[in-house]
């Protein structure tokens, strides 16, 4: 659909019924076309957003150093992403201007997106080596956001040979901002100066906020922040949250406690049980699943405390999109999302609820499915392998990844050596990492308003939120992963084999193996995070 809108807006402009039109050209009907779509203004919208996750996605790519090299980074970025659809956004420009149209980028419609763009820019200044004097990361933040505002406009206008007056508007501004950065002023004219320019910037292109906004949407995210899922070298950051790990979520949460709405989450997870059995009880959820599915409703509570609007978390299965990958049946895929609703059903948890793949698509087989996302969401196999080559957080991922593959077929591969196990998994982390990435774009386009959380461990500056689901000894288990340990102090998730050895006994409920029981055993270490 806006692939398809993306054409029809460069070809024809701003006209009615785009999205009859849209639903026609993405051969779709429009029944379906309006489960995402309600308006023609929502197609434009959801572009909109898309720009916006995918700039969000780049922060950790960004350079350390100066505030000019890493606005120029991001800028670049964004007009990178924007291109495919530069002819479209062309068409826009009127309408984009227009205050008064709820597409109009300064509208009170499109504040969940400027919110989240002001993230990103919020980022590129907390980052950054120096600043100009007098200015917070928030107020520069909003000055680089309506800079960026202008060269995107240059930009989308510029019909020079190779864009180079967009070029030389780069160029300009970043000499203007290592200008700025240099400059030494008394203190005082400097603040004056930086307040009456935050008071043009901030008036244009966002909500006023009061400090209650400010300090209400601190207080979530500090709350959230207590039940992170890191990775080690985290550092201060673990157990003290910096200014940079607010940039980015702190402008979102802010939207959802200014409007009143329910603040909402995504989370891709639960997805199958893992097929190896030193790892786990079987292959439908148990009681594994079902601590962390009430670890996961008490962390909404919590927030709910400081937001009575309400908290939701939609947990988005994503077992049909890598189960090829990683040596699991699309059956038992299902029967574990089934048994995934029946726990949340069964035990009240009113603040969750699920989503997968199949609910997106009509009239294809799980295969094509897979196929479908690959082609309209997936990088190029080069570029994943250049991230994780190039940047640490996403090395430590694929080395997350390849871990843990490495053990499943391990275990349960007994024809082939760990050696030829252990190559073959690593072009299958690759694939993990594509296609999961995949799914995060899809949900991005599905919950444009959405703060985005992982399973995975994450950077604390990261666009995605790491979370834990409960007490473990490592950071990457998970109870699709693992079993859940009843010892004298309380639950556990552990490797069936781990506990085992430590004595640990299988307790069955209705007719299954539920869970390991170590309370008659001495407790093991408490190292573990909770």
């Amino acid at each position: 659909m806006l692939e398809a809108a993306a054409s029809l807006l460069a070809n024809e402009g701003w006209q009615p019924q785009l999205l009859e039109r849209t639903a026609t050209a993405a051969a779709c009907s429009v029944k379906t076309a309006r489960v995402f779509f309600q308006r023609d203004e929502d197609i434009v919208l959801a572009m909109y957003s898309r720009f916006a996750v995918g700039l969000e996605d780049k922060v950790l790519e960004l350079p350390d150093g100066s505030l000019s090299d890493r606005f120029l980074a991001a800028m670049s970025a964004k007009l990178e992403l924007a291109a495919p659809y530069r002819d479209a956004l062309a068409s826009l420009l009127a309408t984009m201007l227009d205050p008064r149209h709820e597409l109009g980028v300064l509208h009170p419609q499109t504040e969940f997106i400027r919110d989240r763009v002001q993230g990103v820019f919020n980022a590129v200044a907390a980052g950054a080596a120096a600043r100009p004097s007098g200015l917070g990361v928030e107020q520069l933040g909003r000055l680089l956001y309506g800079l960026h505002l202008m060269l995107a406009l240059t930009w989308c206008q510029d019909r020079s040979e190779g864009q180079q007056a967009t070029t030389a508007a780069m160029k300009m501004a970043g000499d203007m901002l290592s200008a700025a950065t240099s400059m030494m002023f008394p203190l005082s004219p400097a603040r004056r100066f930086a307040q009456r320019l935050d008071g043009i910037a901030g008036l244009l292109t966002c909500e006023p906020d009061d400090r209650n906004v400010t300090e209400a949407a601190e207080a979530i995210l500090r709350k959230l922040y207590r039940h992170r899922r890191l990775f080690p070298s985290a550092g201060r950051c673990a157990a003290n949250p910096c200014e940079r790990c607010f940039t980015l979520h702190l402008p979102r949460v802010k939207y959802f406690v200014r409007t009143g709405l329910p603040l909402h989450f995504v989370l891709p997870a639960f997805p199958a049980k893992s097929p190896s059995r030193r790892k786990t009880l079987g292959t439908l959820p148990d009681q594994a699943e079902g601590q962390a599915l009430e670890f996961l409703q008490a962390t909404c509570n919590e927030l709910q405390g400081l937001h009575p609007a309400g908290v939701r978390l939609t947990i988005c299965s994503d077992g049909h999109v890598f189960s090829d990958l990683v040596g699991v049946t699309d059956a038992d895929v299902t029967a574990y999302g089934m048994g995934i609703d029946r726990i949340i059903a069964r035990s009240g948890l009113h603040s969750l609820d699920t989503f997968s793949m199949s609910d997106l698509y009509d009239g294809l087989n799980l295969n094509g499915i897979r196929e479908h996302l690959d082609q309209q969401y997936s990088e190029s196999l080069e570029a994943v392998e250049h991230r994780v080559t190039t940047f640490e957080h996403d090395r430590a991922l694929f080395n997350g990844i390849h871990r843990f593959l490495f053990e499943e077929f391990a275990d349960i591969d007994v024809s082939q050596s760990r050696t030829q196990i252990r190559k073959q998994c690593k072009p299958r982390a690759v694939q993990v990492i594509r296609r999961s990435d995949a799914w995060g774009r899809l949900l991005a386009d599905c919950f444009p308003t959405a703060l985005r959380l992982s399973i995975h461990p994450q950077h604390p500056h990261s666009p995605k939120i790491g979370i834990l689901l409960g007490e473990t000894t490592d950071v990457w288990l998970t109870p699709w992963h693992g079993a859940a340990v009843k010892t004298a102090d309380g639950w556990r998730l552990m490797k069936r084999h781990d506990a085992e050895e430590l004595g640990a006994t299988v307790v069955n409920l209705d007719d299954r193996p539920a869970y390991l029981d170590l309370t008659g055993v001495d407790s093991p270490g408490r190292e573990g995070q909770s």
